[in-house]
């Protein structure tokens, strides 16, 4: 009988290069932990790419280097202007808003994640989605020392 082939080792869905999660671990230490970073975004943000009427389109300043056992390509996260919790919040101008701009991303390519509010690894607590557009071809093994860290990776 012949082994089974395992195309990649995962952890976990998400993961940052370790010099990248160093970065982000030292900026989480500088937050105070009652303050939103995204209630302080506004047109003049850098990190704001496009506004829309209840929305900001904007860069993940702490993105992510591999999704789902692939490179990331690209991300950009949705962000309600009004500070909202979940999606049940939101109004009814604000949904059709939303699942347009999803729809459009989604149809150009990208990937799209929103974690629940109560989900343990959601470090923000606004409503926002992940777009990710992924290479297409899957990293053939990623080795982790200890969660979120990457090792090594091809």
């Amino acid at each position: 009988m012949e082994p089974m082939k395992r195309r990649f080792l995962q952890a976990g869905p998400m993961t940052r290069k370790p010099k990248n999660e160093a970065v982000y671990q030292a900026y989480k230490k500088t937050v105070k932990s009652n303050s939103c970073a995204f209630c302080g975004f506004n047109s003049e943000s850098p990190q704001v790419v496009r506004e829309f009427e209840h929305f900001r389109l904007t860069h993940n300043q702490f993105g992510y280097d591999i999704w789902e056992g692939c490179k990331v390509q690209e991300q950009y996260m949705i962000v309600p202007k009004r500070h909202l919790l979940s999606m049940d919040e939101m109004n009814r101008d604000e949904r059709a808003e939303y699942i347009d701009l999803v729809c459009a991303y989604e149809s150009d390519g990208y990937s799209l994640y929103t974690r629940s509010p109560d989900n343990i690894t959601k470090s923000v607590p606004h409503l926002h989605t992940h777009l990710l557009k992924l290479d297409k071809k899957r990293i053939d093994m990623v080795l982790y020392l200890r969660k979120p860290h990457i090792l090594m990776s091809r």
